[in-house]
């Protein structure tokens, strides 16, 4: 796997946040649209993730919570910062409730970045590879944005997995930019065949099998679970992956045991 280190440029910094908008993407899935102070100045690499300080029951007890962040640095918003949130459970349904109790009152948010290592940091004249399960999509949405400021012609190849197909609430904005940009490859996949979906289905590793010879050169940036995470690599380094050249969170909340070198 990566070694990368975190970027000593960027020092976590906590911010003052307004909530400016919480709105539905799909029937479960939300975006957060928060801005920052006037005359502060955002400072994270695309791929990192945030940290919020809420009081999710009401309690007066403030909990961390981990996101990725859902947008690269847009010099025309300098301010602002995108989440993506799955109201998948109850404690999910609580956080998003208090978000939007703080975007009613115009309430401010205490929010820590940058965090996390699997930061783009590759040569974008190399093939690269963005693989997703479900929500993961937001980390690989701030990604595809910045290399597509940075080289817009740069090889990438988009995968993105999800159990139902209104889950892909990203969609066209996927599809626009595979539109766009010729060398520009985006693939939706649904876990498991629907006589109503006519795109590709099964495993991602096995559909990106299916998609290359040969994969040495390749940088890969994977957010999913440990599982779907750990279980990709192993599956396409018989296509020639190096885990050395890939970069994902779970490297840093999950690690696994080092392969024996042989």
């Amino acid at each position: 796997m990566s070694t990368a280190t975190p970027n000593p440029a960027r020092p976590v910094v906590e911010h003052a946040c307004q909530v400016l908008a919480v709105s539905p993407l799909s029937k479960d899935t939300y975006q957060i649209e928060l801005e920052t102070p006037a005359g502060s100045t955002l400072a994270y690499d695309a791929g990192q993730h945030l940290q919020l300080e809420l009081d999710v029951n009401g309690d007066g007890q403030y909990q961390s919570l981990s996101y990725s962040i859902a947008n690269s640095v847009n010099p025309d918003q300098p301010r602002r910062l995108q989440l993506i949130i799955q109201n998948g459970s109850d404690f999910a349904g609580k956080i998003l409730n208090r978000l939007s109790d703080l975007n009613d009152n115009k309430a401010n948010l205490k929010v820590a970045l940058p965090m996390g290592r699997a930061y783009l940091q590759t040569d974008l004249g190399l093939p690269h590879l963005l693989v997703a399960a479900g929500s993961g999509i937001a980390k690989i949405k701030a990604i595809t944005e910045e290399i597509v400021r940075q080289k817009p012609d740069a090889e990438v190849h988009i995968y993105w997995s999800n159990r139902q197909a209104d889950e892909f609430y990203l969609l066209d904005a996927f599809q626009d930019w595979a539109a766009q940009h010729d060398n520009l490859h985006f693939t939706p996949i649904l876990e498991s065949a629907n006589a109503d979906w006519t795109g590709r289905s099964g495993f991602i590793y096995q559909v990106i099998q299916e998609d290359f010879d040969a994969l040495e050169d390749v940088q890969a940036y994977l957010c999913g679970s440990p599982q779907m995470v750990y279980g990709t690599i192993d599956q396409l380094e018989l296509k020639g992956l190096k885990e050395k050249n890939c970069y994902s969170d779970v490297f840093e909340y999950a690690p696994r045991e080092q392969k024996a070198r042989v």
